[in-house]
């Protein structure tokens, strides 16, 4: 069954006799304040589960109910990692904590959206420097038609020090600021929910226009 309450949460995560982020979250009172270390610790032994249960799988020795009960048992443990994952997954943390990436929340509006996505990386500077929104050519041409969402360190920072968004449609014809977020480099990190809503609006309705 999905879990849906925080003592749901807790109970399954403790069930799951972990470690770390699992076991803290576990053994905690109150909501976290940033969900992002435990849902990299439960992806992580999803995978492991989902691979252990492979190997079950692969045997092609006869019946052993010792093995169906081992089938059994993983199956039930990776459908538990799966329910409080997708339960994690729909939390919000506070952004004053939050860890998680900043372009996260980015990137999911856009696939709401239906907005195709992809990372752009800075040659000259060494690192991942903007999320580029629609359908990217590298030689610009008559049907050229994308935005560059950027920040002024990295795409990848957390959202506790976000510092807004600038976005610019590149079309044939040239350069245009579609969405700055106020006072971009230095937007608060409070609006961090509404400014990169209203981020992803000004970008999806200037690919509208084009």
């Amino acid at each position: 069954m999905p879990i849906t309450t925080l003592k749901e949460a807790r109970q399954a995560a403790n069930a799951l006799a972990e470690r770390g982020p699992i076991a803290t979250f576990a053994a905690g009172q109150g909501a976290p304040g940033c969900f992002a270390r435990l849902r990299l610790a439960l992806s992580g032994l999803r995978r492991e589960s989902l691979a252990t249960s492979a190997a079950l799988n692969m045997s092609d020795g006869p019946d052993d109910p010792y093995m169906e009960r081992g089938k059994q048992e993983m199956a039930e443990i990776t459908s538990a990692i799966s329910d409080l994952l997708a339960w994690t997954e729909q939390q919000r943390c506070r952004v004053e904590e939050c860890d998680c990436r900043a372009d996260r929340l980015l990137r999911q509006l856009l696939d709401e959206a239906q907005i195709p996505e992809q990372t752009g990386r800075s040659v000259s500077l060494g690192r991942n420097s903007c999320v580029i929104a629609g359908h990217f050519e590298p030689e610009p041409d008559e049907r050229t038609a994308y935005v560059l969402i950027e920040h002024r360190n990295h795409i990848e920072h957390a959202v506790r020090i976000h510092r807004g968004w600038r976005a610019r449609l590149v079309t044939a014809t040239g350069i245009t600021t579609v969405y700055e977020s106020p006072g971009y480099p230095m937007t608060p990190v409070p609006i961090y929910r509404d400014d990169t809503h209203a981020c992803v609006r000004a970008v999806a309705e200037a690919l509208h226009r084009v």
